[in-house]
């Protein structure tokens, strides 16, 4: 079958919504036929007239208004004063930023705007506790401020040098507290025991589809009731299916949790 729209070539699709003839494209404006007759139009009423690329006719890269140019270094300062934010703008764009970190200017070089702020590492000078402060580099302030505002996380701390990254417990910590005691109510072994009591009472099958059980889930979750734990009256066998979307999706989420904790359930 020819395409029907004049190009003469073998037609490869039906006709769709807006077309009433075979064609050898998708659509019957890439018909090379229609692309000509269009273009033709075009032509004779003027729209194409006088459009010449920039670089018709014209070899190799084109080179930039600016390459080569060297700027001295009274104008680069100027550039990097003027494309600074400043602390009233942070506050306004950033407002969960500006709770966490307190923020001033260089008083030593207040024309320039040089915003300043404390290191994380309690022993250094510049710390808060020592009432010092420095002056973080650009990617600095950029990632604290992404971590907080955009992720949700408080990582990517201020530090003056490497030495007080090293030296700080919190750097790496990933936003958990290295001095945080976590209270183990029950073993390892205590727990596969427990955890083969409920398998064997409910005959390896899951509770919620009848397939085989991987899981054992809690109906009071143990981030909020630890003790009971190793209550089999409150844990049954699930598959990972059900333990994830009849389980943990629904009753153990972390919103769930959260708001279970402010209500005081």
């Amino acid at each position: 079958m020819i395409c029907g729209y004049g190009c003469n070539q073998k037609a490869k699709f039906p006709p769709k919504k807006g077309m009433n003839r075979w064609c050898c494209e998708k659509h019957f404006n890439k018909c090379p036929a229609q692309i000509k007759i269009k273009t033709d139009l075009a032509l004779k009423s003027g729209k194409l007239h006088g459009r010449v690329p920039w670089n018709k006719n014209k070899k190799g890269f084109q080179k930039a208004w600016n390459k080569g140019r060297k700027w001295s270094l009274e104008s680069r300062k100027k550039m990097s004063i003027s494309s600074r934010l400043t602390i009233l703008q942070i506050k306004e764009r950033y407002p969960f930023f500006s709770k966490i970190e307190e923020m001033r200017y260089n008083p030593d070089n207040l024309n320039e705007k040089e915003i300043q702020v404390h290191c994380k590492n309690h022993n250094c000078p510049n710390s808060k506790e020592q009432g010092g402060w420095f002056t973080p580099t650009y990617i600095q302030l950029f990632e604290r401020i992404r971590q907080l505002e955009k992720t949700g996380h408080d990582i990517c701390y201020f530090y003056c040098s490497k030495r007080c990254k090293i030296e700080c417990p919190l750097y790496q910590s990933k936003g958990n507290d290295p001095f945080k005691i976590i209270n183990h109510y029950y073993t390892h072994k205590e727990y596969q025991q427990f955890r083969l009591h409920v398998f064997k009472r409910d005959n390896y099958k899951c509770q919620y589809c009848g397939e085989k059980a991987e899981h054992v889930h809690h109906e009071r979750p143990q981030k909020l009731e630890p003790f009971y734990s190793l209550d089999p009256d409150f844990a049954w066998s699930c598959c990972e299916k059900c333990h994830y979307e009849k389980g943990h999706k629904d009753e153990c989420s972390t919103g769930n949790l959260a708001s279970k904790i402010c209500k005081g359930e």
